[in-house]
């Protein structure tokens, strides 16, 4: 348990299942709305569970077995998290319930259970065996608490179909185009998922990026809309199908005041609804920091929010006002689930200012709820190098590489990360209703 514990009275939990539908769809359900606890991360991998343990340092895990290669690693794990007094409770599949004794003497363990199993009551049990934790603790170094009085009342939806993602950042530099460009890129050209991705900012950072020429763009649409004239404006990056702002600021001033008139058609959030015709498993929208229409009509139109930080005093207040945008700055009706909101700390080293935990920590201390963190991605030189040279950086950097897929796996329910196979093919990533090429 750390300081910021006692000063929100808010456990940090992590989540960990074999598989995207246990973690977000059984295990998280409970929680969301649950006042006590802060969601820090999920993992449905073994990697990401390593990595995000790691690197978050939970209060409280909740892991069911299946995620690990076999349970003395998991065991081994766990007993990894004394170095920061956290707490595990541990959910076995019923062929694995001869390990349950196993489990119970490792000191980080408060509860073991075996499947099938009611979730709500494991939170609770989870509740109060880090309260009886924080309380034993508390005995040893008395420390002064507070309560965080904010309402949390989100609402949860099992988004089915096209995922329109929305990447942004009120912090300008923090790499928003760079990860919106290399999700898009290595969901289309590397996993064969039909995607879109458009390049709203001015001028467009993907016409450098991904070597395009900045004509056709979205003129071409705005001139006659409709679904007719769509095609017109797309350019194309191998498989990957891209639509750009246009350079000119008299025609992406133009494209603003006609959206101002409403959201119909015409607008920047209609152009959006006409891209989603069935085409596409995947919109990426890289949406630019200024708080005009580009923003706010892709925010609207997005089922999923990414906000890109870097683990910096600068990006930590812009991420505030972010989130306040998000979660109270629209129409009720028009604002986006909690659970669909997703921070990714990009740049990070050994020198950063925050960790993920304290950079987690401290939005929860003004907002009273923090976003899980879908992907850390270490500081990499040769990121805006490869750019310069032409090339895509999750093509050149196993770490960038690293956390653009850790994004995906947040995104998308994969069962488990099968982008290399051991016989050198390429997998294929398993998606609810939606379309492959």
């Amino acid at each position: 348990m750390n300081d910021f514990a006692y000063q929100t009275n808010k456990i940090t939990i992590m989540l960990a299942g074999a598989g995207h539908d246990v973690v977000y769809y059984q295990m998280q359900q409970p929680i969301l709305a649950d006042q006590r606890f802060m969601i820090s991360g999920h993992a449905a991998q073994w990697s990401m569970f390593e990595t995000n343990l790691n690197n978050l340092r939970p209060d409280l895990v909740i892991v069911q077995t299946d995620i690990a290669p076999d349970p003395d690693t998991l065991i081994r794990s766990l007993q990894k998290i004394s170095a920061w007094r956290g707490i595990a409770i541990v959910v076995l599949p019923l062929a694995q319930k001869d390990f349950q004794g196993a489990f119970t003497k490792v000191d980080t363990v408060r509860g073991v259970f075996v499947a099938p199993v009611n979730w709500t009551e494991i939170i609770q049990a989870a509740y109060g065996a880090a309260m009886t934790a924080r309380a034993s603790l508390t005995q040893a170094a008395p420390m002064q608490q507070g309560v965080s009085s904010y309402s949390n009342s989100g609402a949860s939806a099992y988004i089915t179909g096209t995922k329109r993602i929305a990447v942004l950042s009120h912090a300008g530099g923090s790499g928003c185009s760079t990860i919106a460009e290399n999700l898009a890129y290595e969901l289309s050209v590397r996993l064969s998922v039909k995607t879109l991705l458009v390049s709203m900012g001015l001028p467009p950072a993907a016409a450098p990026h991904l070597g395009l020429r900045y004509v056709p763009n979205l003129t071409e649409y705005f001139d006659r809309p409709g679904k007719a004239a769509f095609q017109a404006a797309i350019q194309r990056k191998e498989n990957l199908e891209i639509l750009l702002a246009p350079e000119s600021s008299l025609e992406y001033m133009h494209i603003l005041e006609s959206s101002s008139k409403g959201t119909g058609e015409g607008s920047i959030n209609g152009m959006l609804i006409d891209s989603e015709d069935g085409r596409y498993a995947a919109i990426v929208m890289d949406v630019p920091t200024t708080e005009d229409l580009w923003m706010m009509h892709s925010i609207i139109f997005a089922n999923y929010a990414l906000i890109v930080a870097r683990p910096t005093l600068a990006d930590l207040t812009a991420i505030r006002h972010t989130l306040t945008l998000l979660l109270t700055g629209l129409k009720s009706e028009k604002r986006l689930a909690r659970d669909s909101i997703y921070l990714v700390l990009n740049q990070t080293s050994d020198r950063s200012s925050f960790t993920p935990r304290l950079f987690q920590e401290e939005l929860s201390k003004s907002l009273g709820w923090a976003p899980p963190i879908a992907a850390i991605v270490p500081f990499d030189p040769g990121v805006p190098q490869a750019q310069d040279d032409g090339l895509m950086p999750v093509t050149r950097g196993d770490e960038f590489a690293k956390g653009i897929r850790a994004i995906i796996n947040t995104l998308f329910p994969l069962v488990e990360n099968n982008l290399a196979r051991a016989d050198g093919k390429k997998g294929i990533l398993r998606l609810p209703k939606i379309r492959f090429t």
